[in-house]
Order: structure tokens, then C-alpha cells, then sequence
């Protein structure tokens, strides 16, 4: 393939792809913001965080909105080079991917699904530890936690460099596991909801044995907006596998999220607010030893 075309093809392509995430990105997150987090989502939350969201500033949430959109536009706009470049790599024959759901039997598209899963949340959870390292945070993390109530708009607002990392993720799986376009498709998807449903700041498990079951080894909204007011827990993505085999799990975190406000509890949360001005709370720690054990 000429070299100039093969340029000129990864900037339209890069192109596109920015188009389309950064308006998706506004429209389903902007939204959600609307209708979930600044309307209807008080009735559905612990009292901690409807206490928090009551407490918020006109200036702290167009500070915040602000914040989070400009970084997530960043964000889409590396995740459309690397989706292009991508494109490419399969198109020139350079992936795993194949189009015919019978070349590795119908058994092994369910397979490949869970394990592509597996695989990111193992890799989300080591990289996102690393991100909290004092020598990486400033500039791999610290904008995702410079909202420290998020939103649906904090979903996709990562630091440059943290966007390039979890991108380099599924341009490695597709160079090396055999996957179906669908699959990838299913991949991007978990993806794209999970990162939306994390930054709900609403519980989404029933509180029944079911909802408390499911609660145990799936991660919801509440177990990731305490990660954001508590750094040295919660690093998983999808599942708390990792989170409980590490000791960086808060056993009883939604007790806690369900306690009145008092002053001790506002302390302990940290105070109310959506401001990106620097928090006390520390918010890296070593990595990857000593694990200390959550509390």
C-alpha cells in the first residue's frame, strides 16, 4: 500500500471515528447527566451522596462539566487513532479478527467474549493501580479524579496518557487472541456502558439477596464513586476478583455510604462538592506491594 494514501486514509478514518465518539460521548452522557444525575437520580441514592449532590454550587458544577467535557474530547480523540489505526492493521491483515462465527466453532465466540473481559478487567485493575502511584499520578490520573462527586459526564474523562493506555489494551487483544468482529463489538460495548453505569453516583443492586449477591462480584455506581472519595480501594473494573484477592476491597462500603450525614461522616467522605481543586485525601499509594488491606 502506498504510504502517503495509507496516511491519508488513518486521518479520514481518525476523522470519523472522532466525530462519532465525541457526539456520542455528548449526547448519551450529556443526557444521562440531565436526567439522571441532576433530576431523578436523589430518590435512587444512599443518603451520603444525595446529601453531596444537595450541597453543589452552581460555579463547582459548571467547573466540573467543563473539566470532564474537555478531557473526554481528548480522550475520544485518542481513542479515534487508535481505532483507526486499527482499522488498518486489520484491513493490511496485521489482527486476529475474522468475520466467519463458525472458524472457531459457535462455542468459542461466547469463550473469547468472557476471556477478552477477563483479561481487561485483570489489566484495568493493575494499570489503574499503577496510575495511583505517586510518580504516575499527576499525569496519568489526576484529572479522572479531579471530580470527586463524578457524573455520567466523568465517564470518559481521562488524562491523555491514562486514554492511550486503556486503548492500547484492545489493539493488543486483537493482534493476538482470535476474535469475531461482533465480539469486539460486545467488548466495546461492556466497555462503553460499564464506564457510564460506574459514574451513575446511584445504587443499581436491589437491596435483597439477590441485589446484595450480585453487588459481591459485579462492580455498580456506589463501589466506584467510593473509589473516588476513598483512593486506596476499588481499582476493578467489571468484577471485585481482583480487588478482593489484593485486599483493596471495602467490605462494608455501602454501609458506610448509607450512614446520616454528620460531621463525622463528612470528614470522612470528604466535603461535598464538585470543586477540582486539590483534595487533602491522599490519592496515590505504592505500588504493586505492600497491599494494604481496605478499611
Amino acid at each position: 500500500m502506498n504510504f502517503s494514501l495509507l496516511v491519508k486514509d488513518l486521518g479520514w478514518h481518525s476523522l470519523i471515528f472522532f466525530v462519532v465518539t465525541a457526539l456520542g460521548y455528548l449526547f448519551v452522557s450529556g443526557s444521562l447527566y440531565a436526567l439522571v444525575f441532576l433530576r431523578g437520580a436523589a430518590k435512587h441514592s444512599p443518603i451520603a451522596t444525595r446529601k453531596l449532590k444537595a450541597d453543589l454550587s452552581l460555579r463547582n458544577i459548571w467547573l466540573s462539566v467543563r473539566h470532564d467535557v474537555v478531557l473526554s474530547l481528548w480522550s475520544s480523540a485518542i481513542f479515534a487513532v487508535c481505532a483507526s489505526a486499527t482499522t488498518t492493521a486489520y484491513t493490511l491483515g496485521y489482527t486476529r479478527l475474522y468475520t466467519e462465527p463458525t472458524q472457531y466453532g459457535w462455542w468459542y465466540l461466547g469463550f473469547s467474549l468472557c476471556l477478552v473481559l477477563f483479561l481487561q478487567d485483570t489489566y484495568f485493575y493493575f494499570t489503574h493501580r499503577l496510575a495511583h502511584h505517586p510518580r504516575c499520578y499527576r499525569w496519568m490520573h489526576q484529572g479522572h479524579h479531579r471530580s470527586n462527586n463524578p457524573t455520567p459526564l466523568t465517564a470518559f474523562s481521562f488524562d491523555p496518557a491514562e486514554a492511550l493506555v486503556q486503548a492500547l489494551y484492545l489493539m493488543g487483544a486483537v493482534c493476538f487472541i482470535p476474535m469475531h468482529l461482533f465480539v469486539l463489538y460486545a467488548v466495546v460495548l461492556a466497555m462503553s456502558l460499564g464506564a457510564l453505569l460506574h459514574h451513575f453516583s446511584i445504587r443499581m443492586f436491589a437491596d435483597s439477596a439477590f441485589g446484595r449477591w450480585l453487588g459481591s462480584w459485579m462492580i455498580g455506581p456506589m463501589h466506584h464513586w467510593y473509589h473516588h472519595r476513598k483512593y486506596n480501594v476499588h481499582y476493578g473494573l467489571y468484577f471485585t476478583f481482583w480487588d478482593k484477592l489484593l485486599k483493596t476491597h471495602c467490605d462494608d462500603y455501602e454501609e458506610k455510604l448509607t450512614l446520616q450525614i454528620t460531621p463525622q461522616t463528612v470528614k470522612q467522605l470528604g466535603k461535598p462538592s464538585l470543586s477540582i481543586a486539590r483534595s487533602p485525601q491522599r490519592k496515590t499509594l505504592p505500588f504493586p506491594v505492600p497491599f494494604k488491606k481496605a478499611s
